[in-house]
């Protein structure tokens, strides 16, 4: 850990996937001086909710991505062995794993950056950032009452679960499940703890990644004969699936992978499922008569609907509040104002403010062109060391 300062060349905050990508990039390009900022330097939610997930990445381009860095290179080859790294190392890198596994190589790479002593790392949050017009640093306030000044503020704040109450058009009385323990096959004997001895019947609104994760953890809980489910999943498309190529991968981003997909196709996608435990249904041409008629049959719901950005602290320039203003440009990993004075902004950008992770990916098509956001801890990196060199250029 390095000694307190009050002005850095960086102050990056949050420690999850995209917060390391950050800090292991900014040391990639010999930065002096980096505050780091987050309330436990765990690895972020991933580490606190999603250890139990299947991954959707394959382990050699997570091994790949992690060796494109200088600085984490050098913390995997001191770390002691065996470790984290070292038992992905011995798996089929045509693999996927559980995400606990990537977890625990999270937390080691956290730790190694830690103990740079370019880095200094502050357990807190940022309460607020003004942009000096005159001096055009950053000066950066946080929860403790400290105060420290940057060229360059860095915004890896993360998602959580959307949520919407569209059933209580439909049954006011469905009880609202939280997407996160859905997601912990470990948490749902607790969840239903109140109607084990009853029949249940979940409706599972989006097909996405985490809406056939919840489908099968429920599935395989009705197997296990713990629990008398009947799950109702609403699709507005069939089931997406990423699709290998030599060019490329097809729907990379949005399609399942992996154990996940393996799942899908031989549960969902066939005529595997004897006991109908799981029926898909389709939202279209008209939704409003579908939940008309299936919602009023059902115990609970889950919001499987994507991820919206975690709140940022209050940004200014000058005196005036911008945080309704900004748009993140996906190309840059720079912000953008709407309405307001340009002046302010170099080439339409916020002077030295950047943003990346699953809040704030870069924008990217495969090979059909296909337009999606790249999120993942691989995808992270390969980002940031993309637009690392104009990160540098601002003085």
């Amino acid at each position: 850990m390095g000694s307190h300062r009050a002005n850095y060349d960086a102050i990056v905050v949050g420690a999850g996937p995209g917060g390391l990508a950050a800090v292991s990039s900014l040391l990639d390009a010999e930065v002096q001086s980096i505050l780091w900022i987050d309330k436990s330097f765990q690895g972020g939610r991933l580490n606190e909710f999603y250890r139990e997930i299947s991954s959707n990445t394959k382990i050699g381009i997570y091994l790949d991505a992690l060796e494109s860095s200088t600085t984490c290179r050098r913390i995997i080859e001191n770390a002691p062995k065996p470790n984290a790294v070292t038992e992905l190392e011995q798996m089929d890198r045509e693999d996927t794993c559980r995400l606990a596994m990537a977890g625990d190589v999270l937390k080691l790479l956290i730790d190694g950056l830690k103990k740079r002593s370019e880095v200094e790392a502050a357990v807190g949050e940022v309460d607020e950032a003004h942009l000096d017009e005159t001096e055009q640093v950053w000066k950066v306030r946080l929860s403790s009452g400290e105060r420290h000044r940057t060229e360059r503020l860095f915004l890896c704040t993360g998602s959580h679960p959307s949520s919407v109450s569209l059933h209580t058009r439909y049954n006011s009385s469905l009880v609202v499940l939280d997407l996160d323990h859905c997601l912990r096959q470990s948490d749902l004997p607790s969840v239903f703890e109140d109607w084990k001895d009853r029949q249940v019947t979940v409706a599972i609104i989006g097909n996405s990644h985490s809406g056939i994760l919840v489908c099968r953890n429920l599935y395989e809980l009705a197997e296990s004969g713990k629990l008398d489910v009947r799950i109702f999943n609403f699709r507005r498309r069939p089931i997406k699936y990423a699709i290998y190529r030599e060019d490329g991968i097809i729907n990379d981003n949005s399609g399942l992978k992996g154990a996940t997909a393996d799942w899908a196709k031989e549960t969902m996608d066939s005529d595997a499922d004897p006991k109908s435990i799981i029926e898909q249904v389709d939202l279209i041409p008209d939704e409003d008569q579908v939940y008309k008629g299936y919602l009023p049959r059902c115990t609970h719901i889950v919001y499987a609907i994507g991820y919206e950005p975690n709140p940022i602290p209050q940004l200014f320039i000058g005196s005036e509040r911008i945080n309704d203003k900004l748009e993140f440009d996906m190309k840059t990993s720079g912000f953008r104002l709407t309405g307001f004075d340009q002046d302010k902004t170099e080439r339409g950008l916020v002077r030295g403010l950047f943003g990346c992770g699953i809040a704030f990916p870069e924008e990217v098509a495969d090979p059909e062109g296909n337009v999606e956001a790249a999120v993942g801890v691989a995808k992270f990196f390969k980002f940031t060391e993309r637009v690392k060199g104009d990160w540098m250029a601002v003085r």
